[in-house]
């Protein structure tokens, strides 16, 4: 077969294309630091890819939302810790107040410092996590317990709502408690330890046992809010694993081996400077011949 110039001048054209494409596509490469920039790059992996960035995303979430819920969790725990510090309190006021020996004017001095603890209490209970109660269910916006006077706090203002947190693919948690279950008999004990006290007599035991009684309620919220914490904990350690690993599958499958690309790169900037040189001279043989 007869090779032409044309011949010549046509195939030098179709590597000289070929050979800017292949460059473009390494430096393009080089320049994003990612192997798949569009889908044709490589179908399979592209799929792969977005999949692996839908699964990040969903794994980033539910790390999010254990944040979120671990400052709901904290802030329940401090405020409960406060309120068992209260209540120990009342309940050495109680006992204190339950001595024989005292006459009516010691009583009601004690009653003075109850009705400080009571306040204190619904204090504790009206604990926030940016601008929402986390006592008061569904009624974030609203305090659990309003003081309503010396010593004396309102009923409970808030809702049985449960909130939920999705922490893992299939896992998801009850993060907040409703403040009357937690601190109505803590607030009605230490009432009636003020009425006991303000009526000058001995305090009476059935008040000392609504007071223990509401302790041990507290230090079971207590518990329950420091099992949901280590609950939060091996959540995050587990989605954090997981976050780990599919950002290293999405890197071995995107990320550019950039010592290699830019190997290549060189290689093909040599090739196609070699290719463009011997068509200039192609192009400048075919135009004498044409002056011929």
């Amino acid at each position: 077969m007869r090779v032409t110039q044309s011949m010549l001048y046509n195939n030098t054209i179709s590597s000289l294309a070929s050979d800017m494409a292949a460059l473009q596509d390494i430096t393009q490469k080089v320049s994003s630091t990612k192997q798949l920039n569009k889908p044709s790059d490589n179908p399979a992996d592209v799929r792969t890819s977005v999949g692996l960035n839908d699964t990040l995303s969903q794994l980033n979430q539910y790390l999010r939302n254990i944040d979120s819920a671990t400052s709901k969790v904290g802030a329940m725990d401090t405020a409960l810790s406060s309120a068992g510090d209260l209540i120990q309190r009342a309940n050495e006021l109680a006992i204190e107040g339950a001595n024989g020996t005292l006459d009516a004017s010691q009583r009601q001095a004690i009653g003075a410092e109850v009705a400080q603890l009571t306040e204190a209490m619904a204090q504790d209970a009206s604990a926030k996590v940016g601008d929402q109660y986390v006592f008061s269910g569904f009624k974030v916006d609203k305090a659990p317990f309003q003081v309503t006077g010396p010593g004396q706090v309102g009923a409970y203002q808030g809702d049985q709502g449960v909130m939920i947190a999705r922490v893992g693919q299939a896992s998801t948690m009850q993060i907040n408690m409703a403040g009357d279950a937690v601190f109505q008999p803590a607030l009605a004990a230490l009432t009636q330890l003020q009425t006991d006290l303000n009526s000058g007599q001995p305090v009476q035991q059935t008040t000392i046992g609504q007071i223990s009684a509401a302790l041990q309620n507290l230090l079971q919220a207590r518990a329950t809010v420091g099992a949901r914490a280590n609950r939060l904990d091996d959540a995050k350690s587990s989605q954090t694993a997981l976050v780990t690993s599919n950002t290293a599958l999405l890197s071995q499958l995107e990320d550019v081996d950039m010592p290699a690309a830019i190997t290549e790169m060189t290689k093909r900037q040599t090739t196609y400077q070699a290719t463009l040189a011997v068509t200039a001279k192609i192009m400048q043989t075919s135009l004498i011949d044409y002056l011929k």
